[in-house]
């Protein structure tokens, strides 16, 4: 039996899993916050990976102070990276095509869990030509907490009416990765900006170099 055939479902984080944003989002955030005169924010970036908007606004108060204006930042760095992404197309990561192929081609139910809010999420999956793949999206601005919170991948499951422990979560960040693991699921690790440390190897089921490889681990024979 297959480790896909012990799974009811999977649920997919969006950025830096499925497209290729996390390093266009950096270098928005890097000229923004410089052109503001707060380059440390820029250079933070990574703190913030997997929150949805308000937590992270309300996190650049706790480290910036309250004179940072977090909100007007956040909104000015989604819109430079929506103009992006219309004007030149949603890059996407290595082997998503073939691994949504290759799970709804075997009836794998799926959803995703992102800490963006749903309108650009929409916007971006509809670009991306990969809305069909998804049953259910969940997103940022539908919980009340974000990753690391299990809250959203909690929700994922409820959504596709699966037991946690039998649907994987596929992400690429700490916050992510912490999440999926508080919510009970098993976690697929695809490392991209932030490298894997101990402490997050230990939370996941494996950690694979990249989709096509998860697919193939996901659809060989295994007895773990």
């Amino acid at each position: 039996m297959s480790r896909l055939e012990r799974l009811d479902g999977v649920v997919f984080d969006v950025d830096g899993v499925l497209f290729d944003t996390e390093r266009l989002a950096h270098r928005v955030w890097l000229a923004v916050s410089r052109e503001m005169g707060w380059p440390q924010v820029g250079e933070a970036y990574l703190e913030f990976v997997g929150r949805n908007r308000a937590d992270t606004v309300e996190r650049m108060a706790a480290l910036f102070g309250p004179a940072f204006p977090g909100m007007d930042f956040m909104l000015t760095c989604s819109a430079k990276t929506q103009e992006y992404m219309e004007r030149e197309g949603v890059p996407l990561k290595p082997g998503v095509r073939e691994i949504l192929d290759g799970l709804k081609g075997r009836g794998v139910p799926l959803a995703i869990a992102t800490s963006t809010g749903m309108e650009r999420t929409s916007r971006r999956m509809e670009l991306a030509g990969l809305t069909p793949y998804f049953s259910h999206m969940v997103t940022g601005d539908q919980v009340r907490h974000s990753k690391p919170h299990p809250e959203i991948y909690q929700l994922a499951c409820q959504a596709l009416g699966t037991d946690p422990g039998r649907t994987l979560a596929v992400e690429d960040s700490s916050n992510g990765i912490r999440s999926a693991h508080a919510a009970g699921m098993p976690v697929a690790m695809v490392p991209d900006m932030i490298p894997p440390t101990p402490e997050l190897e230990a939370m996941a089921a494996c950690r694979q170099d990249s989709l096509l490889s998860l697919l193939d681990w996901l659809t060989e024979e295994g007895d773990d």
